[in-house]
């Protein structure tokens, strides 16, 4: 991948350069927070171990959708809803303390070729996906500042760094740091459905 072109969000940054790992694409991030507050950044997704059904945090769980610029946008954050059908409870991530100052590294995997994917929507039968070539991806993360209006971290039971996070209008308030590269001989496999694609 080349030409990096990284977006920057005031005082929180995301450096992070992604490449391609045998049949996976890997995303080795950092996040700087140079602000004044601690941040919480978006870290893991509540799941269940289908093996001993008890709660886990998935630390590799992304939303991945096809942007309507023709790239692919890889998300650390809250997926967006679903338009055709009402949804009991929105799934939002656990997050990460991250203190004023601070920086907080990490590293995802993806397999490869990319496909849509959200918490909302089962993997659909491999007929009913579309190969699309990409000219590029975005990454980013998402983070709540912990001075938003109605703030709130609690304890998880099952994750010890995690908490989970809640403000007076939690996405409305949630913010967003990306970085976008050109990419080549990578494609999407689009969905069918009606699955949603916010960008």
């Amino acid at each position: 991948m080349a030409d990096t072109e990284q977006l920057f969000v005031r005082d929180v940054t995301l450096e992070c350069q992604p490449t391609r790992v045998g049949n996976n694409l890997s995303f080795p991030y950092t996040i700087t927070n140079s602000s004044d507050v601690d941040i919480y950044v978006m870290d893991a997704v509540p799941a269940v171990d289908p093996s001993t059904r008890q709660a886990v945090a998935d630390r590799n769980s992304v939303v991945i959708y096809l942007m309507s610029d023709g790239r692919a946008h890889v998300l650390r954050g809250i997926a967006p809803l679903p338009t055709d059908r009402r949804v009991y409870m929105r799934v939002i991530p656990l997050a990460v303390k991250l203190a004023a100052g601070a920086t907080l590294t990490r590293q995802i995997e993806v397999p490869l070729p990319l496909a849509e994917t959200s918490p909302y929507f089962p993997d659909l039968p491999l007929r009913q996906y579309e190969p699309v070539d990409l000219p590029g991806v975005r990454f980013s993360v998402e983070y709540l500042r912990g001075t938003v209006e109605g703030f709130s971290a609690t304890p998880v039971d099952f994750a010890d760094d995690l908490l989970r996070v809640a403000a007076r209008n939690t996405v409305g308030m949630t913010e967003r740091v990306s970085c976008s590269y050109q990419t080549q001989r990578i494609s999407i496999m689009k969905r069918t459905d009606a699955f949603p694609r916010p960008d």
